[in-house]
């Protein structure tokens, strides 16, 4: 009995030592320890009275705790008032406390695989490229916006895309803003919709062309609850040699306007968009000619539709019509463009058309936002537990630059595609496309119908 009183003693004592050489504010608020000291209690090794000094000791030790973290929260709180926010949920940008300024970088790399059938012609090619390989930032400083990218996939070249400023408030009809700089003209959905969302690798056979997707220029723009407005008025944009600014002088003017919005809105999901565009060019000299003329993918060798003008042309007035239905994981999307060139040897009326189907297989919607399509987000990306979000795309389209003394050449051109997207910002795309009918008096390849199956790696932030 006296061994056991002994034992008893010693490891009462150790364990009171303990306690206290281990009493930080971490290892006191421990409830592990507080266990130990039930067991110890219910075991007879501590006495009812030590078993209480020590929980009252361990309680205002835990007091103590609370009081010097919430004097820590108060003086981190204090020091990082003025710090800068930092989100990275999809997306990496730095804002303000106050919520004055935003910055943020921007990219995106394309990677386009092309296996080309050409059937003797040498309209498209098998090859492969860097399709976009664009950096830069953006981001806002009170009402001002602002936005800087470059592309380096012209064999890394710098080729400038968005350089702009713009001033944006709000007034009674919705919010509007001012835009000066290199921007997209506000002419089709085709031409200003971002390739980053588009369901199929390549636009439109007109999306390119003749007129110009980005200008130097001053533009407005209007929203007003469903509806929008949007003008402009342009020089030719900064030398490049990009397929998508078509270069010019600078005695070149384009005066455009975007009108449009959604009569018909049942939810994000269920809509309809229709809108109307018109656009006006004075080339003064300058040569007038459909910029991206490939038919079937952005690698191919030949000059396939050329309405080439020189520098004859006076002047063209371009219409466009466009409808857009998104319904649940379904969407459709219709335009129709016009162009009449006033030439000294006759003016020529020149036309193109698509139809774009697509369907969500996972139950996704294409995303709408100001009268262009924007990034989807899947229900179950990959990653996350999921297998991504899985789209088929397919569209139908003609493009006649054919008329009097005008021999551009017209198509009719099919394409179907499957998209895999992994995460919000990645994606796999694998496209067919088949040329169904060239007609062009004259030149080499016509009557030839090749077909292409490319692939694309894509990825932006």
């Amino acid at each position: 009995m006296l061994i056991k009183k002994y034992l008893k003693s010693i490891v009462s004592s150790i364990v009171i030592l303990l306690f206290i050489i281990l009493s930080p504010p971490a290892i006191a608020a421990n409830e592990a320890l507080l266990e130990l000291l039930k067991v110890l209690r219910d075991k007879d090794t501590l006495s009812p009275q030590e078993y209480e000094l020590l929980v009252e000791a361990s309680e205002e030790d835990n007091e103590k705790i609370k009081e010097s973290i919430d004097e820590m929260k108060a003086e981190v709180k204090k020091t990082t008032k003025d710090a800068p926010k930092i989100t990275t949920k999809d997306k990496f940008k730095v804002a303000s406390q106050d919520g004055s300024w935003e910055w943020r970088p921007i990219g995106r790399i394309f990677w386009d695989t092309v296996f080309a059938d050409r059937d003797n012609s040498n309209l498209e090619a098998t090859n492969s490229e860097l399709r976009r390989a664009r950096l830069g930032f953006q981001g806002r400083i009170a009402p001002i916006k602002y936005k800087l990218e470059l592309d380096f996939a012209n064999s890394g070249t710098a080729s400038w895309k968005d350089v702009w400023l713009s001033y944006n408030k709000k007034n009674d009809w919705g919010e509007w803003f001012i835009k000066v700089g290199q921007h997209h003209v506000p002419f089709g959905h085709a031409t200003i919709s971002s390739s980053k969302y588009k369901p199929l690798m390549r636009r439109p056979l007109f999306g390119d062309g003749p007129q110009a997707s980005r200008a130097v220029g001053i533009a407005y723009r209007q929203d007003a609850n469903r509806w929008f407005f949007h003008t402009g008025a342009f020089i030719p944009a900064l030398g490049t040699g990009s397929d998508e600014t078509g270069e010019g002088t600078t005695d070149r003017m384009t005066y455009a306007l975007r009108f449009g919005g959604q009569p018909f809105f049942k939810d994000k999901t269920h809509l309809i968009h229709t809108a109307i565009s018109y656009q006006h060019e004075e080339f003064n000299g300058d040569a007038f000619n459909n910029i991206d003329n490939s038919l079937l993918s952005h690698v191919g060798d030949g000059d396939a539709l050329v309405a080439n003008f020189g520098t004859n042309a006076d002047d063209s007035n371009t219409y466009d019509v466009e409808l857009i239905s998104v319904w649940g994981p379904f969407h459709s999307v219709f335009e129709y463009v016009a162009w009449n060139v006033s030439d000294p040897d006759g003016d020529a009326d020149l036309s193109a058309w698509a139809v774009d189907v697509g369907w969500f297989l996972t139950g996704e919607s294409m995303k709408y936002k100001a009268g262009a399509f924007s990034g989807i987000k899947p229900k179950a990306p990959v990653g996350k537990g999921g297998w991504g979000a899985w789209q088929i795309a397919a569209r139908l389209e003609n493009m006649d630059l054919t008329d009097g003394n005008i021999i551009g050449g017209e198509a009719d051109v099919f394409t179907i595609g499957l998209n895999w997207y992994l995460t919000s910002n990645t994606r796999l795309m694998a496209n067919y496309g088949a040329v169904l009918d060239f007609n062009r008096n004259g030149f080499a390849d016509d009557g030839r119908d090749p077909s292409v199956f490319q692939m694309r790696a894509q990825v932006y932030w």
